[in-house]
């Protein structure tokens, strides 16, 4: 979740890289043979990305914010379920329409 929200903050070769071994499931050696760069590199690259996307999660703290409002959400429409009423069941799709753009 981490580089869905700060992966932009990457350089392109960091991101690639990164991308390659979370999002594609590469190994080192494949990563390495790909790039021509050492499985060392590879390795050390990852975990300064890792480093950094966390950093930025410890200064922004976007991630945490994300699943707050998501949980806060969530309650609401649970909420709004156990209303017999218009006005809940209006809240409750507004919820819902809410989750589903998050």
């Amino acid at each position: 979740m981490l580089f869905d929200f700060y992966g932009e903050l990457l350089n392109e070769h960091q991101r690639q890289i990164y991308e390659a071994y979370t999002m594609e499931d590469l190994s080192l050696a494949e990563i390495s043979a790909q790039y021509g760069i050492s499985r060392q590199a590879v390795s050390t690259m990852i975990n300064r990305c890792r480093k950094a996307l966390n950093g930025y999660e410890e200064r922004l703290h976007l991630v945490a914010k994300f699943e707050s409002i998501k949980s806060s959400v969530s309650e609401i429409s649970l909420i709004a379920g156990k209303i017999e009423n218009p006005e809940a069941d209006k809240i409750g799709e507004l919820a819902g329409r809410i989750l589903g753009d998050l």
